[in-house]
C-alpha cells in the first residue's frame, strides 16, 4: 500500500509539470510543419493559447496516478516477495539484478492500462484548434468511444507493440539507473534531497533518450490516420523516416525528451521517496498506538 500511495502522488504531480513538454514533443515528432521545440511551443500558444499545451491531459490526469502506482507497486511488491523483511534491510545492499527484475515486473503491470491511456492522449495532443480544421475527438471519453465503435478493443490498443518495446527498454534504464546513481551520490555524502532530484532527473533523461526512436514510431502509428500519413505500420514508418532524414529523423524532439525527462522525473522520484517515507512513518506510528 505504501508504494501504491507514493506512486499515485508522484505520478500526478509529474503529469502536471510534464504534460506541456509532452505535447510539444508529440507535435514536433508527428506534424511536419513544426520546425523546432521553440517553434512548436510558440505556434501552439499563438493559435490555441495555454490550453493547447494541455490537450489530452484529462484522461491521464484521472489515471496516471493509478498507472504510476502500478509501476512502483509492482517494483516494491516484487522486492518484498524476495525479501519479506525488506523494511529492516539496507536498500543499498540489494543486488542490481533484483532491482532490474522488480522494475520489469512493475513495467508489465502498468502496461495494460497504460497503452490505451497513452493512445488516447497522443491522438488528442495532435489535434489543433484552427479555424479551418475540425477536431476528430471532443475529449478522452469521446475518443475511447469512437475507437471502440469503429475498431473495437484493437482500436484502444493501437500501437501496443511499439509501446511494449518502448516501455520494456525505457524502464530498464529508469528505476535501475536511479538506484545506481542514488547509491553513488549517497556514498559520497551528497545531500539526500539533492541526490533524489539529480538521480531522478538523470534517470529520466537517460530513459527517454534510449527510446526516442521507438517513441517517434509509436506516435506515428497512433496518429497516422488523423494526420493522413501514408505509412500504416512500423516497418513502413521506419523506412520513411530513414529515407527522409536518416538517423537524425529518429531523434526529432530528443532535446525536449531529455529536458522533460530530467524536470519531471527529478520531481517524481523526490515526491515518491518523501511520500513513501511519510506513509511508512505514519503506518509505523499507528501500529505502535494499536500495540
Amino acid at each position: 500500500m505504501d508504494d501504491f500511495v507514493a506512486g499515485w502522488i508522484s505520478g500526478g504531480i509529474g503529469l502536471l509539470i510534464g504534460h506541456p513538454f509532452d505535447t510539444v514533443k508529440t507535435r514536433l515528432q508527428t506534424i511536419s510543419t513544426f520546425r523546432s521545440p521553440l517553434h512548436t511551443f510558440i505556434t501552439t500558444i499563438k493559435q490555441e493559447n495555454i490550453h493547447g499545451l494541455y490537450k489530452g491531459m484529462a484522461g491521464p490526469f484521472l489515471s496516471i496516478g493509478f498507472q504510476n502506482s502500478l509501476l512502483f507497486s509492482g517494483y516494491g511488491w516484487t522486492l518484498k516477495y524476495m525479501h519479506p523483511n525488506i523494511e529492516k534491510m539496507d536498500k543499498n545492499s540489494l543486488p542490481m539484478y533484483e532491482i532490474v527484475g522488480a522494475s520489469m515486473v512493475g513495467t508489465c503491470m502498468q502496461l495494460v492500462p497504460g497503452i490505451p491511456i497513452e493512445n488516447i492522449k497522443t491522438k488528442l495532443q495532435v489535434q489543433r484548434t484552427l479555424l479551418n480544421t475540425k477536431a476528430s475527438f471532443s475529449g478522452p471519453v469521446n475518443c475511447a468511444t469512437k475507437l471502440l465503435r469503429h475498431k473495437g478493443l484493437r482500436g484502444l490498443y493501437e500501437g501496443s507493440g511499439a509501446m511494449v518495446v518502448r516501455d520494456m527498454i525505457g524502464y530498464l534504464f529508469y528505476i535501475p539507473v536511479y538506484e545506481m546513481l542514488r547509491r553513488f551520490f549517497i556514498g559520497r555524502k551528497f545531500n539526500e534531497t539533492a541526490t533524489q532530484l539529480i538521480a531522478g532527473g538523470m534517470a529520466g533523461s537517460i530513459s527517454w533518450l534510449s527510446i526516442c526512436p521507438i517513441e517517434i514510431v509509436k506516435n506515428k502509428i497512433q496518429t497516422g490516420e488523423q494526420l493522413g500519413l501514408k505509412e500504416k505500420n512500423a516497418k513502413a514508418i521506419v523506412k520513411s523516416i530513414w529515407n527522409k532524414n536518416g538517423l537524425r529523423g529518429f531523434y526529432k524532439g530528443g532535446l525536449v525528451l531529455i529536458v522533460r525527462g530530467f524536470i519531471v522525473n527529478s520531481v517524481v522520484f523526490l515526491v515518491y521517496e518523501k511520500s513513501l517515507l511519510f506513509v511508512n512513518e505514519n503506518m509505523l506510528r499507528n501500529n505502535c498506538i494499536l500495540d
